[in-house]
């Protein structure tokens, strides 16, 4: 028992409480370090998993792709009447919201032509497009031209805000099948708004939105 009282022993012993501190201080940290890591990783997996979809990307992102897509519309539409003028743009989008989902249409009209509008039909996944005349009375109707000063907002744009505006809500307790969004001159004042209509089996949902500063008609 004398030992234990020995100098020598207690300085051991001291060295060995040292040494065990350190390593668990070291150890301490590697496992916060490691929980650190791990909820960074999990952060950027969920926000891997939010970027998903029309509803959450930079509305930004394909403006290229919008606008070399109008431009081929316009130029399919001047080939056969440079009097064609745009009086409507329609997509239509899938329940899912996919990006590069759906396909988008042009509608075009001319003053020569009284009964009929001239369509062309793109899709976003693949640019591949359809043309067709389409008597007024069938589709769209007799619009009065797009003044393109005043579409400020793609339709992407168009959507995030009315998801926010009770479309994400509609589609969160329905079962949306279909999502359009409507381009066109209309009241009030005959201005230019994006109409988004949220289309499910059994109901729809539309919001009217301001083409030009996003603003929601309240209806």
């Amino acid at each position: 028992m004398d030992f234990l009282k020995k100098p020598i022993f207690i300085i051991i012993l001291a060295a060995a409480l040292v040494v065990a501190g350190i390593w668990a201080y070291i150890s301490n940290r590697n496992q916060a370090k490691e929980a650190e890591q791990k909820a960074e990783s999990e952060k950027k997996a969920t926000e891997a998993v939010k970027i998903s979809n029309l509803t959450n990307i930079d509305s930004s992102s394909l403006n290229e792709n919008i606008t070399s897509q109008a431009s081929v519309a316009d130029g399919k539409a001047a080939e056969v009447d440079k009097k064609f003028q745009l009086i409507a743009v329609e997509v239509k989008l899938p329940g899912s919201l996919d990006t590069g989902s759906g396909e988008t249409t042009y509608v075009y009209a001319s003053s020569a032509d009284k009964i009929n509008n001239w369509v062309i039909t793109v899709s976003n996944t693949t640019g591949k497009f359809v043309r067709a005349r389409v008597p007024k009375e069938d589709y769209i109707g007799g619009l009065g031209a797009i003044s393109r000063d005043y579409w400020k907002l793609n339709y992407i744009a168009a959507l995030q805000i009315a998801e926010k505006n009770g479309g994400l809500d509609f589609r969160n307790s329905n079962e949306v099948v279909e999502v359009r969004l409507t381009l066109k001159n209309s009241d009030p004042k005959n201005w230019l708004y994006w109409f988004v209509d949220y289309v499910s089996k059994n109901n729809m949902k539309e919001i009217q939105i301001d083409a030009s500063n996003g603003s929601v008609v309240v209806q």
